[in-house]
């Protein structure tokens, strides 16, 4: 989808062509973000951002889940770093995700960017690889496959990580 790719346009643009996603445990589940963008819709997933020039990933992480959730974190374990190519009308834009086990250590969950997030809340592992993975793949969003897809690796790589 062309919005889809305006989007990914954007953060080339500004020099970013990553995201950090960080899984948040809280309470027995898993901080969730949800956009205005898809507002009321059901589809949640986990908060994600981008290092500005010549910031640490940690630090970057810290800010962004700051900025979307309102929480404090501390980095558990790096997960995955996957890559894809987004294929776009002018070519081929490559972007990376690199993700992380975090820990909620404080603060308040309630968003601080309001204008880019509408709601944050808990939702369980269950949850996230049942009805919520589905209504993202539903969605004929590439980027919501993207992030099911992405959910989907994070609990295999976490459940392969517990047995070792």
């Amino acid at each position: 989808m062309d919005f889809e790719c305006d989007l990914v346009r954007r953060s080339s643009i500004k020099g970013r062509q990553h995201d950090i996603t960080c899984f948040i445990s809280r309470d027995g589940g898993w901080v969730t973000i949800q956009k205005h963008a898809y507002s009321k819709t059901g589809i949640y997933r986990a908060p994600s951002g981008g290092a500005k020039i010549e910031e640490s990933l940690q630090l970057a992480a810290e800010r962004e889940m700051k900025e979307e959730t309102g929480l404090d974190i501390a980095l558990k374990r790096f997960v995955l770093d996957i890559s894809l190519d987004v294929k776009c009308p002018e070519g081929v834009i490559p972007w990376r995700s690199l993700v992380f086990l975090a820990d909620d250590i404080g603060g308040e969950m309630k968003p601080i960017d309001t204008y880019e997030i509408f709601e944050v809340k808990v939702c369980s592992r269950e949850e996230m690889l049942g009805p919520i993975n589905q209504l993202m793949e539903l969605s004929g969003w590439g980027g919501f496959a993207y992030r099911a897809f992405l959910t989907t690796r994070f609990f295999e790589e976490l459940d392969a990580l517990e047995y070792k």
